[in-house]
């Protein structure tokens, strides 16, 4: 199963992992946009490098992004929650248009999958969760080969957490909830073989 996962912003994150391969296999990357490109322009490259990514790697049988949210929009700058937004629209509208199947993971949900229950990130140095470079080591730590660009690492390694937690998504279209249940049942049905591989 090719599953390709996606960490929206404007420089979004991307990661392509066959399942049935290591972690260490994941490919990703980072769509970068030029200093000063506006909401259009991001938008309309976003579009154009995720169709790309699927013509290179080959039609994903699932695809997942971290799902957007308005609770600290007083918080926040218009920019940061625009372009994450429109970062999602334009990544959702190529999928749907490759007919591909996605769904979407709230930061919280797939942290707790992807790091387990109770893991505590270092401090960064306002005094916040690191949440970015703990993604950053666990990725380095699995063997995933990450963009050598320290200031956008982490949007690849982040996509990379997104794709190996898939199977936590919500669906937001139901016509995509019978592609969905067959690749859990697949995923379910290889994982119960790989229990008594070499049983006597």
């Amino acid at each position: 199963m090719k599953v390709l996962g996606f960490d929206p912003s404007k420089s979004s994150g991307w990661a392509f992992w066959n399942t049935e391969r290591d972690h260490s296999s994941i490919a990703c990357g980072v769509l970068e946009m030029p200093k000063g490109a506006d909401h259009y322009y991001t938008g309309d490259q976003i579009g154009l490098k995720v169709t790309a990514l699927i013509r290179q790697h080959g039609k994903p049988d699932f695809a997942v992004l971290e799902e957007q949210s308005l609770a600290k929009i007083g918080n926040t700058s218009a920019d940061a929650m625009i372009y994450p937004w429109l970062a999602t629209a334009a990544i959702v509208s190529t999928l749907a248009n490759f007919g591909i199947p996605y769904g979407t993971i709230p930061a919280v949900s797939w942290r707790v999958a992807f790091f387990g229950k109770g893991f505590k990130p270092l401090l960064d140095n306002k005094g916040k969760k690191d949440w970015k470079s703990a993604a950053v080591a666990e990725c380095e730590r699995m063997g995933i080969v990450l963009p050598p660009q320290k200031a956008i690492s982490h949007n690849a390694a982040e996509a990379c957490a997104l794709a190996v937690c898939w199977r936590h998504s919500k669906l937001h279209a139901r016509r995509y909830e019978p592609a969905f249940m067959n690749l859990l049942q697949q995923r379910n049905t290889r994982a119960g073989s790989d229990l008594f591989q070499g049983a006597a």
